[in-house]
């Protein structure tokens, strides 16, 4: 398809991935329903739904009819949320940009206004903005402060290294051109959208953010917890190691996965028992915040025995997974 002309109007797809969060789901189509509208373009609304027996079509269908954009409902049986997100880019076959935002998350006003002004201004391939936190009343005070859940976007500028999918917009000119999907080998570890966004930086197409896009994320008891955190962190380092090596073979990519686990668990270890010394053990922000670094060694050192953690499956995997691991890094190398 060829690009619109500065008169024509874009099309625009909102695609909202969702399971099982009708409350939440609900919230957010009342968000998107108050959207401040882009200029100069037609959007639309789409619910893909991960449960098989449809539970969020009744909600949809109640809101379509009060809804100020033509709101679609269509499921996706293959579990996962890479499936979801790949289901979104064929719903966008004929669009000319795709947003994506979670089903446990409500929009700004301006949120799809702001992520387009963006775009329009420099042409990126991906645009993203920040997702502020939303902490249930037990959570303590030291990480109400922190905001460690966060994706913190303070300014407006380019960008060297992607963000999440929960808040983006991306040029379905580009995606169509470079064929690119969300790798489902990843749909249960995660971390398919940075490397579907790297696989775009790596062809040369810009990557930005916006401070002005906000939507906000309501954090659940069970994450708003240290171990949840500890868990996440250690999936980046395999995810991360993964990302590294991607052009590397997978000899390589486990040695080089192996000296930067190794070298980042003494580290952190350092910087644990500084920061506990340091504040006499009474910060917990300032000590919980050096695992990060620990975590993802430990992720790391992981994958480069190959081993995987399914932080959307059921545990830890050991070196069968490997060879799935190995091929993603395959087909990111081609």
């Amino acid at each position: 398809m060829t690009l619109r002309s500065p008169s024509e109007r874009r099309k625009i797809l909102v695609a909202i991935p969702t399971y099982r969060r009708n409350e939440m789901l609900e919230r957010l189509l009342d968000s998107l329903n108050k959207l401040v509208p882009p200029e100069n373009a037609d959007v639309s609304v789409a619910v893909i739904d991960n449960d098989k027996s449809g539970g969020a079509r009744p909600l949809v269908e109640k809101w379509k009819a009060q809804f100020s954009m033509p709101l679609l409902y269509e499921m996706e049986t293959a579990p996962g949320v890479t499936h979801v997100r790949n289901h979104a880019l064929k719903m966008a076959a004929d669009f000319d940009l795709l947003a994506f935002i979670d089903d446990d998350e409500f929009a700004a006003p301006e949120w799809l206004a702001a992520l387009v002004a963006r775009y329009d201004e420099t042409k990126a391939g991906a645009v993203f903005g920040p997702v502020w936190s939303i902490y249930p009343d037990s959570t303590p005070q030291w990480m109400r402060e922190w905001n460690v859940h966060a994706i913190k976007i303070t300014e407006t500028r380019d960008r060297i290294d992607p963000g999440g999918s929960g808040n983006s917009l991306m040029d379905m000119h580009v995606v169509r051109k470079l064929g690119l999907t969300f790798d489902a080998r990843l749909s249960k570890m995660g971390g398919e959208d940075t490397l579907f966004f790297y696989q775009m930086q790596d062809e040369g197409y810009r990557l930005t953010q916006t401070k002005d896009a906000s939507v906000y994320e309501h954090v659940p008891e069970d994450r708003a917890r240290v171990g949840w955190l500890f868990r996440r962190w250690y999936r980046y380092g395999i995810t991360d190691a993964l990302i590294i090596s991607r052009h590397s073979s997978m000899r390589v990519a486990r040695l080089k996965a192996a000296l930067n686990g190794a070298a980042r668990i003494a580290v952190g270890a350092l910087l644990i028992a500084g920061a506990t010394v340091a504040t006499l053990g009474r910060n917990k922000q300032a000590i919980y915040s050096q695992f990060f670094t620990l975590c993802r060694g430990f992720g790391m050192v992981t994958f480069a025995f190959g081993g995987s953690y399914e932080e959307y499956g059921s545990a830890l995997t050991r070196p069968q997974f490997g060879a799935d691991i190995g091929a993603v890094t395959s087909s990111a190398r081609s």
